[in-house]
């Protein structure tokens, strides 16, 4: 009886996790990344979409690379999956940094035309340089009840790059076995059990 051949966990998981990861970093860069609260409430607020600043552009760009990264590994010659497996790697990572800036800073990714004007004012009057006078003007703001709050979008683009991530790393551990194994042998996949095995 002919054997069908499964993937290994290797391969498999290194798959699943870097094509949804990539995913879900594209995807989130195009989703609302943050909204300005009005005393506590963000309803009726218009949102900053990932897309409409530089930030999302780039986590896009290399969310959409992670995912034609993963599926050219299976294509490419095996001389060059190592290469292929470490760009993943890297973009994943690269994705991440930006993801937990734009978490942690937040508030100075995030412009608004009347409080870059503020900012640009109170730097002139109290002679201090323009982050600083930022950090006055959003505690203020914060002091009234007026704050940025992260939005769906930039949380999907941190889960998918740490998704992306642990899929780089088990790409690079299957293209690591596979070198091991010689490229006459296949262990990326295994013979599925027949019912001649049971």
């Amino acid at each position: 009886m002919l054997a069908v051949v499964r993937p290994s966990p290797l391969r498999l998981w290194g798959f699943l996790l870097t094509a949804a990861g990539g995913a879900l970093v594209a995807f989130g860069s195009i989703g609302s990344w943050a909204a300005v609260a009005l005393g506590g409430s963000t309803l009726n607020a218009v949102p900053t979409n990932g897309i409409d600043v530089w930030q999302g552009k780039v986590t896009v760009i290399l969310g959409l690379i992670i995912v034609v990264a993963i599926l050219a590994l299976r294509f490419v010659r095996p001389d060059r999956r190592k290469a292929v497996a470490i760009g993943i790697t890297v973009a994943a990572i690269a994705s991440l940094g930006v993801a937990v800036w734009c978490v942690t800073s937040l508030s100075s990714i995030t412009h608004d035309i009347g409080v870059d004007a503020l900012t640009k004012h109170v730097s002139d009057v109290l002679g201090i340089t323009l982050e600083q006078a930022r950090q006055r003007v959003v505690a203020t703001l914060q002091q009234k009840g007026i704050d940025v709050r992260a939005q769906t979008g930039v949380w999907l683009v941190l889960a998918g790059s740490v998704l992306a991530t642990a899929g780089g790393l088990f790409d690079l551990a299957w293209v690591h076995q596979k070198r091991l194994a010689g490229n006459a042998i296949d262990p990326d996949t295994f013979p599925a059990k027949t019912s001649d095995d049971a």
